[in-house]
């Protein structure tokens, strides 16, 4: 089975979020670590997530593009804010390597600014076919059906399920009715949703393998069809819950997705996207 991994992270010196002073995967580093799991799991490419969000990840752009050349398997997204999306800023970023951009969008000004990006944007994204990464949650994927309809063929990647409710058991109306503004953009034939970051879902963290996350799983495969479904590992955050294998493990264990369909979501749907990126 050839897998490709749909939403991973590398820092220099490593992912330190809370832990802002010290590193936490120094030795071996994140690089040395994730090579070794991409050997023992047949991982052929990953889409690595760029995030300059907070202090200690400021230069992660950088970090990746320095990492293209060296090593086959990284096909790096480069954080943006949605202020300073311009269409040259996307061209040196493609001459840098880079096969998309990832974008968090969770405040009132995140949404307003993202809205008001030049519609020229979207264009050069959708043309080039290139990976646009989004976190964000609840009503806020709402602001995309606009895009999305100016530009159906934009490629839109869902990270961590859209981010519904965390929940301790099975999750209830309530919960269920926060995944309605992802299962709107079902429609769209190019948005496709990453099975990620299944840790932030369930609680506590560590409670695999994540039942009380399996429902929305369910709603997401009636909606977007095993096609659009991406598995990511959500390397090297989740480790801070799972262990590497489990990140994998978990989809053989949810009902909604088929054995059959296995292939498609651990590696050949993202394999089909990379391999159409202009």
């Amino acid at each position: 089975m050839r897998r490709a991994d749909a939403h991973i992270h590398l820092f220099k010196p490593g992912y330190a979020d809370q832990l802002p002073t010290s590193c936490r995967r120094h030795d071996p580093s994140e690089l040395t670590l994730y090579t070794a799991y991409a050997e023992r799991y047949q991982i052929t490419a990953a889409l690595v997530v760029g995030y300059e969000g907070q202090p200690w990840a400021e230069g992660n752009n950088r970090y990746l593009a320095g990492l293209v050349a060296a090593h086959a398997w990284v096909r790096p997204t480069a954080f943006l804010f949605p202020a300073v999306l311009t269409v040259s800023t996307l061209e040196q970023l493609q001459r840098e390597g880079f096969v998309g951009i990832s974008l968090y969008l969770f405040t009132a000004d995140d949404l307003r600014a993202l809205g008001e990006v030049a519609e020229a944007v979207w264009r050069w994204l959708a043309q080039q076919r290139w990976l646009v990464s989004v976190n964000s949650r609840g009503e806020a994927w709402s602001a995309w059906l606009p895009i999305l309809e100016r530009q159906p063929e934009l490629r839109l990647l869902i990270s961590h399920l859209g981010l519904p409710p965390r929940c301790a058991v099975a999750p209830g109306p309530e919960a269920m009715a926060a995944l309605r503004p992802v299962l709107a953009l079902a429609r769209f034939p190019h948005s496709y949703v990453k099975l990620s970051g299944f840790y932030a879902l369930s609680d506590p963290g560590y409670d695999y393998p994540h039942r009380s996350a399996w429902p929305y799983v369910t709603e997401l495969v009636t909606a977007f069809g095993p096609h659009r479904l991406l598995w990511g590992s959500d390397y090297s955050p989740s480790l801070e819950w799972v262990s590497f294998p489990q990140t994998l493990s978990l989809l053989e264990q949810i009902p909604s997705l088929d054995a059959s369909v296995l292939p498609l979501v651990v590696g050949e749907n993202l394999l089909a996207l990379l391999a159409s990126v202009g």
